[in-house]
């Protein structure tokens, strides 16, 4: 990150002003002290605890990371689980699912630490310093409208995680693995583990496992990814919440056209949601597969397997799925 982007934003460190109180209309862009960063951030805790929809919840990447209300330069929001792990980074999606607990400023203090006590006092500032520049966060738990999980959003916190490993604790071994996807059988057996591991991790407190599951999901030959089997997961109007392939490319986005059709009139997506959210059912269709070359205008054979779960007294469904091309080499 560019010093001097830091240094716009921590220049409010030492100014003084009146108080400003929690308002959503602060943007970042308004942010030039610390009563006015403590607004915002309040404000973002107001829009975050009014969130009931999957839907919502998959756009906010791309909210939070477009230069405008929530996001402004080196300034940006950040939502971490109570056991700090990074849900949701407004500057960086690689930052997505890391374990930052550890993580010390340049004088070896322990801000995330810091950050997450903040929090569970009610909101308050935490200073570091980082790129050789004085800097201050704000941070403050809030309660999901969706899952009513407390969860933590802070702004102001801009240290550079790239170098932060990503830790996979593994997860039991399923009743057929990825790479034991052979049939429609295993398929749906793998579908539905999966399903299980996912709803599993929503559900522990503060989703503290969340992270580490969907490391899990996408690791390369482990038990849940071999090659083109994968699983993902999407809400009833096509967001994708998770992407075992291609996180990068598909979170947080809706399918470029959900009702597009195969070769034979197939309305693919539209099918897998209708029978994710029916509670199961197969797919069979036509799509490219890449190991096969001169099937980009055909397709080749392919079958999906959706299911569905909802969280415990909630109405929305998180379809998950998985297919596979049965006559691959």
């Amino acid at each position: 990150m560019k010093k001097a982007a830091l240094a716009s934003f921590s220049a409010f460190v030492l100014l003084a002003s009146a108080s400003v109180h929690a308002d959503d209309r602060i943007t970042a862009n308004d942010v030039t002290d610390r009563p006015a960063l403590r607004a915002f951030v309040e404000g973002a805790k107001n829009y975050l605890e009014g969130i009931t929809t999957l839907t919502e919840i998959a756009r906010l990447r791309d909210i939070f990371r477009a230069e405008g209300q929530w996001k402004s330069g080196s300034l940006f929001l950040t939502i971490l689980t109570p056991n700090g792990n990074v849900l949701i980074h407004g500057d960086d999606p690689t930052s997505e699912n890391k374990l930052v607990i550890a993580i010390e400023d340049e004088y070896g203090r322990p801000v995330v630490q810091e950050m997450l006590a903040a929090a569970e006092r009610g909101g308050d500032f935490v200073d570091y310093r980082w790129d050789d520049t004085d800097q201050v966060a704000y941070s403050v738990q809030y309660t999901s409208g969706l899952t009513g999980q407390r969860l933590v959003v802070v702004g102001g916190f801009s240290q550079d995680l790239s170098t932060v490993p990503v830790e996979i604790t593994p997860l039991p071994r399923p009743e057929v693995t990825a790479a034991e996807v052979v049939d429609r059988e295993t398929l749906a057996t793998f579908v539905k583990a999966a399903a299980k591991a996912y709803r599993d991790a929503m559900l522990t407190p503060g989703m503290r496992e969340l992270g580490n599951t969907k490391n899990a999901l996408r690791q390369e030959g482990g038990d849940w990814k071999s090659g083109a089997v994968y699983v993902f997961v999407i809400s009833t109007d096509g967001y994708t919440l998770f992407h075992g392939g291609f996180p990068l490319r598909f979170e947080g986005l809706q399918f470029e056209d959900i009702d597009r059709q195969d070769i034979n009139g197939v309305r693919y997506l539209r099918e897998l949601l209708a029978a994710g959210e029916a509670g199961g059912g197969y797919v069979e269709y036509m799509f490219d597969n890449p190991a096969v070359e001169g099937d980009e205008e055909t397709g080749s054979p392919k079958i999906a397997y959706a299911t569905g779960f909802r969280l415990p007294g909630r109405d929305q469904v998180f379809v998950v799925t998985s297919g596979i091309y049965p006559s691959s080499p």
